[in-house]
């Protein structure tokens, strides 16, 4: 084995070593979970109600959901309108994620809601969309040969293949295993 060769080896060791190393070691970012206990309703000052926490639930929601969207918070409100011989009304809301952000769905089994604003006052951070494939081109550096390669993330793996023009035309494949971190 030339000298060469095992400098190319230990390198190629100790990066595989590091990859591993920083696989095991790598934490995710520390997330907190929302306190999403029950807990009862509280009158403000104002007269405002901070509305009780209940258990999500079981049942569909009372309206429909736009489609693809993802129903995240359920709301219901019930009001006593200021005019004594109106009936009280009840509001049912869903907080949805669709788009790219989230929205207000509002109904009312009391009546037709008439209108609804949903004004985003701190904006929720959504994750981005993963991208799993990658492709390019390449060229062997000892002998100029071009080529052209193929990867796809499969969880903390990542397979890859390499396709490189010989001299004579033909095409030479590789594969390739790695772990991300």
């Amino acid at each position: 084995m030339s000298d060469t060769s095992l400098v190319l080896m230990i390198v190629l060791l100790s990066f595989l070593a590091g990859g591993i190393i920083g696989w095991l070691a790598h934490e995710e970012p520390a997330t907190v979970p929302e306190d999403t206990r029950p807990a009862p309703a509280r009158r403000q000052p104002d007269g405002s109600l901070l509305a009780r926490r209940a258990s999500p639930p079981a049942s569909p929601p009372p309206h429909v959901l736009p489609p693809g969207s993802r129903e995240r918070r359920r709301i219901a409100v019930t009001a006593q309108p200021t005019r004594p011989d109106c009936p009280p009304l009840t509001l049912d809301l869903s907080l949805v994620e669709m788009d790219g952000g989230q929205r207000i769905v509002a109904s009312s089994p009391d009546g037709t809601v008439l209108d609804a604003l949903d004004m985003p006052i701190v904006p929720t951070d959504l994750p981005a969309p993963r991208r799993n494939w990658a492709a390019g081109a390449s060229v062997d550096l000892q002998r100029q040969h071009p080529g052209l390669w193929l990867d796809r993330d499969l969880g903390r793996f990542r397979v890859g293949i390499d396709l490189v023009m010989e001299e004579d035309g033909a095409l030479q494949g590789r594969a390739r295993l790695g772990f991300r971190f």
